[in-house]
């Protein structure tokens, strides 16, 4: 094992012990923007993965981290599904979303790498993915559309901050 590959497992961990430790706990509270909203920091984990690493291999992880949130939330596949489906949207948003020069083989999407802009596009497509796809699976019905479009709106604001904040502060320009 390398130390990428190490550096990527030890920040998935600590990703997921925050979200299911202090987001969970944060979403559980009864002040109404929590009726609306949640945070999510674990995409992050999909999203901080290699550019040229292989579809299938991110839809696996997409999905057995999405089963292990699942596990925590009591939800049952819902953030497996939502997580699986952006992971597989990755790819399709990374193609379209790809420099003039392509990616170089050891790019990782990153502010650092990639400069702020492309960093938010990035974040931004996939998490509007993965948090609307969740609301729709929790809810399962379009009758609530208003309330699916709510709750994705403020998640999508919540969640894109937490994670813009690590990059900010995990991640500062050198």
């Amino acid at each position: 094992m390398n130390r990428e590959t190490l550096k990527h497992i030890i920040r998935g961990i600590l990703f997921l012990i925050v979200q299911v430790l202090i987001f969970k706990r944060i979403s559980s509270g009864s002040q109404w923007l929590w009726v609306y909203a949640d945070i999510f920091i674990y995409p992050i984990i999909i999203l901080l993965l290699p550019i040229r690493m292989a579809r299938q291999y991110v839809i696996i992880i997409g999905f057995l981290l999405g089963m292990f949130i699942d596990m925590f939330y009591d939800t049952v596949g819902v953030h497996a599904f939502a997580l699986t489906a952006m992971a597989y949207a990755r790819g399709i948003i990374l193609a379209s979303i790809e420099p003039r020069g392509g990616y170089q083989l050891t790019m990782s999407p990153t502010r650092n790498s990639m400069g702020i802009n492309w960093l938010l596009a990035y974040t931004a497509l996939c998490l509007i993915v993965h948090v609307f796809l969740y609301f729709t699976a929790e809810i399962f019905t379009f009758v609530y559309i208003g309330k699916i479009l709510i709750k994705t709106v403020l998640t999508f604001l919540l969640s894109m901050m937490a994670i813009m904040g690590y990059h900010l502060l995990f991640n500062p320009r050198k």
